[in-house]
């Protein structure tokens, strides 16, 4: 009977952690959509429902929201499509490029603008992904392993100065994989893995509890 019972109560845990695993990415994103909705409301919706009530009087106060609602999106929309367009013309851009010079002659404010501007550049207008695929590396002892995601081969000065061929990984931390380090390590050091990247970051995130499946090659 106290087999049964513990039974029971071990499949309704099971239940439980399956229910809530089920719900927190879901509740996550909902708590993050809202945050962004709520500093929107209260920029831009808030003050231009405000502005605009006194010229409608009478009208039902959900319709007015709503209205307001889809004008902010399009006008965010529509202004960031213009700023595009305003930025490949080529008076424009040279006002953009003069602005610019002035931006790197400041202290600290310099590094942070290249700093983004390429890695908008790089991810955003070529398309390119960070992340090509995931290793083992040894670290930070020998006999220790470490799971990293190569980034890149390396170059320039890093390369030039190093007798080995270098490839740039970048190491997440757990539970937090968006903060981490990056290594640059010998290519024949590297360990290949199958799994993909989102694998990954799965098992990252869980702290080694969630392991994806695999099934070794036929040889």
């Amino acid at each position: 009977m106290g087999k049964r019972r513990a039974h029971i109560f071990g499949a309704l845990r099971n239940n439980f952690l399956a229910g809530i695993t089920a719900i927190l990415p879901i509740w996550v994103v909902y708590l993050v959509v809202k945050f962004i909705l709520s500093l929107v409301n209260e920029a831009l919706l808030n003050p231009t429902i405000q502005l605009l009530r006194p010229y409608l009087q009478g009208t039902d106060p959900r319709y007015i929201t709503l209205s307001v609602k889809v004008v902010i999106l399009v006008s965010i929309l529509s202004l960031i499509t213009l700023l595009g367009i305003l930025v490949r013309n080529f008076f424009v851009s040279r006002v953009i490029n003069f602005g610019e010079r002035i931006l790197m002659k400041v202290p600290f404010v310099n590094k942070i603008y290249v700093a983004i501007q390429q890695i908008s550049r790089t991810f955003l207008i070529k398309k390119q992904s960070v992340f090509k695929r995931p290793v083992l590396v040894e670290y930070p002892r020998k006999g220790t392993y470490v799971l990293g995601i190569v980034t890149t081969e390396a170059s320039g000065e890093i390369q030039e100065k190093t007798e080995k061929r270098l490839i740039s990984v970048f190491i997440p931390t757990t539970p937090n994989p968006t903060s981490g380090f990056l290594l640059f390590v010998p290519e024949e050091d590297l360990c290949e893995l199958d799994m993909s990247v989102e694998d990954v970051m799965k098992l990252i995130i869980s702290g080694g509890a969630v392991t994806p499946p695999w099934k070794p090659l036929e040889r």
